[in-house]
């Protein structure tokens, strides 16, 4: 299969360069060559762009695609046989590729449904992003989201339910280094370490012995340190950072993926459950604060929503990016959280519009580094080439 896109404006390579006059020759589901104009070979079928932005495909990295978005999901779950789970995170995937969402990460799922999801997807029982999926979560006994936990206490049953999780097919490992604010009515704080460092530091070993990554749910001060100590690839949320623990993670090159808008959400939205709402109070604003202070040093951020926790739809990406250029308003640098950042921190070649990369790609109709609404604006979608039908 091959195509050139021609006629576009291009948000190109690590700096979303825009260029103008250049085309992208498409090679099955890679872009193989960008070529002037002037250049285009005469026996490819040729695609106008119509004077359009082609940005690259959007990415994120936490996504819950069995939940449904309610005032309560949990609720909703229990409500639900596995059969309409299941049925329920395939759809929410076609949502987010018609959306203009190439790649997302799923991390944490009941029975283990997005790891049987991204095998549908690959086979062409339904169509999808690239899901990238955890299955299920590693918890301590009694630890945040049991729902969806694999449990586990001490070092010996950390290697286990790691290797079950790989055995079954996971592309990435997720911990719960600390409580968390929504899914239990009680028996857990944000501020609680919940997985230890002697069992994180066993999971993040064996992990990165089959060359998985490890994503931490991470709030608390403790449980972040103890996560960044034993070697994890991404702190989740990382809502009580501080100084030292951002050197920390600038040597160690670990991302952070801040997931504001979820936050904000079960903070101020009416009808979330009274105990989130609570928790979620005591510590919306110093998320903020963090975020601001930090995002301009030297660690990849990349962009997560939660999606399908409360409020938070499938997709809810735009809503993210637009909460972070609230805090932070540089177009540029919050869209490669999206973008360029994402690829980077999944070590995959996607994220960029350069040669060698996915040809995952958003046909948009004003330039969104001039204004990050222009995302709502999408004319077509490329995945890995193919032309998406939204």
């Amino acid at each position: 299969m091959e195509k050139i896109i021609t006629d576009t404006h291009i948000l190109y390579g690590e700096n979303l360069e825009v260029i103008s006059g250049y085309s992208i020759w498409i090679k099955n589901d890679m872009i193989y060559k960008i070529v002037p104009k002037k250049k285009i070979p005469e026996n490819i079928p040729c695609i106008s762009g119509q004077g359009a932005y082609l940005i690259p495909g959007l990415v994120d990295l936490h996504v819950h695609l069995m939940w449904d978005g309610s005032l309560n999901p949990v609720e909703t779950h229990e409500k639900e046989s596995h059969d309409q789970m299941v049925m329920r995170a395939g759809y929410n995937s076609q949502k987010y590729l018609s959306n203009g969402i190439t790649t997302i990460r799923d991390v944490g799922s009941i029975d283990d449904i997005a790891l049987e999801t991204a095998r549908g997807i690959k086979r062409g029982i339904c169509e999808g992003p690239n899901l990238i999926a955890c299955g299920k979560t590693l918890t301590m006994t009694g630890g945040h989201d049991p729902f969806w936990a694999r449990f586990l206490d001490g070092p010996l049953e950390a290697l286990k339910a790691t290797r079950e999780q790989i055995y079954k097919g996971a592309s990435v490992i997720k911990v719960s280094a600390t409580g968390g604010v929504y899914g239990r009515m009680e028996g857990e704080s944000v501020q609680n370490s919940e997985l230890n460092y002697e069992e994180l530091k066993v999971i993040c070993d064996t992990a990165h012995q089959f060359g998985l990554k490890v994503a931490s749910h991470a709030i608390g001060r403790e449980g972040i340190l103890n996560s960044i100590k034993a070697g994890v690839d991404t702190i989740e949320h990382g809502h009580f950072l501080d100084e030292e623990l951002i050197n920390m993670m600038e040597d160690k090159n670990i991302a952070w993926i801040p997931t504001l808008y979820t936050y904000k959400q079960n903070a101020y939205a009416k009808g979330i459950p009274e105990y989130a709402q609570l928790k979620a109070k005591g510590i919306v604003e110093i998320h903020s604060e963090v975020f601001k202070k930090y995002f301009s040093r030297n660690i990849l951020i990349g962009c997560g929503t939660d999606a399908g926790a409360p409020l938070v739809k499938h997709p809810s990406i735009i809503d993210e990016l637009l909460q972070m250029y609230k805090i932070y308003p540089n177009s540029k640098e919050v869209l490669k959280t999206a973008t360029v950042n994402a690829g980077k921190i999944l070590s995959l070649p996607i994220g960029k519009i350069e040669e060698g990369y996915k040809a995952d790609m958003i046909l948009i109709k004003e330039n969104p580094l001039n204004n990050l609404h222009a995302l709502y604006g999408i004319d077509t979608v490329y995945h890995r080439g193919k032309q998406i039908n939204r």
